[in-house]
């Protein structure tokens, strides 16, 4: 277990297994809404920083998302390629998770470990007057515990999306150009 928050809260994030670590961000979750309802976006981006960056291994999948190219940029870009995911990646739930119910996630449940040892995790978040949204967490163990890998909501997966995006942006504009386009995508959802 680590001890996470922002700004003076902490909370106990567990890490020991993929249920628990997604139950802790399920948890995480329902308690900044609970408490930072009608909050500014940064306050809640404060309290989610550190409970994203304790169940996601965001620097494998910002390596992941640009396989091919991530050897041949010098460490300075990696680092703000990094910085530049992971500011995007809590700033999609400081938006998308401003009112969740207490209730809204659905029971989860890990099947067995694939070949790589990687296990998935699959639970639902409820939505008022609409059908389930269905998730499926990839995560793997590491030194800091078991982290998500990728995402699936309602069979399409967050990783293949970004690698797609990612590629044609990079391709386009190069590291500074996809830097500069995380940045934009960062802002947008500030603004939003």
């Amino acid at each position: 277990m680590a001890a996470v928050g922002g700004r003076g809260r902490a909370a106990e994030v567990a890490t020991d297994s993929p249920v628990a670590t997604i139950e802790s961000l399920q948890q995480g979750l329902i308690a900044v809404v609970r408490e930072k309802a009608g909050a500014p976006i940064e306050d809640r981006y404060a309290e989610l920083e550190p409970l994203i960056v304790a169940t996601h291994d965001l620097p494998y999948i910002a390596e992941f998302a640009l396989r091919r190219q991530w050897p041949s940029l010098p460490e300075d870009e990696q680092r703000r390629f990094n910085a530049a995911f992971l500011r995007l990646s809590v700033m999609t739930y400081a938006a998308r998770f401003r009112n969740v119910a207490p209730d809204a996630f659905r029971p989860v449940a890990a099947g067995a470990p694939d070949a790589s040892g990687r296990v998935r995790v699959t639970t639902a978040i409820a939505r008022e007057g609409q059908a389930d949204v269905a998730f499926e967490y990839l995560l793997q163990d590491g030194p800091q515990g078991w982290r998500i890998i990728n995402i699936v909501a309602d069979g399409v997966s967050d990783l293949a999306l970004k690698r797609a995006e990612y590629q044609r942006v990079f391709a386009d504009g190069g590291i500074e150009g996809l830097i500069a386009e995380l940045e934009q995508q960062t802002q947008r959802l500030e603004n939003g």
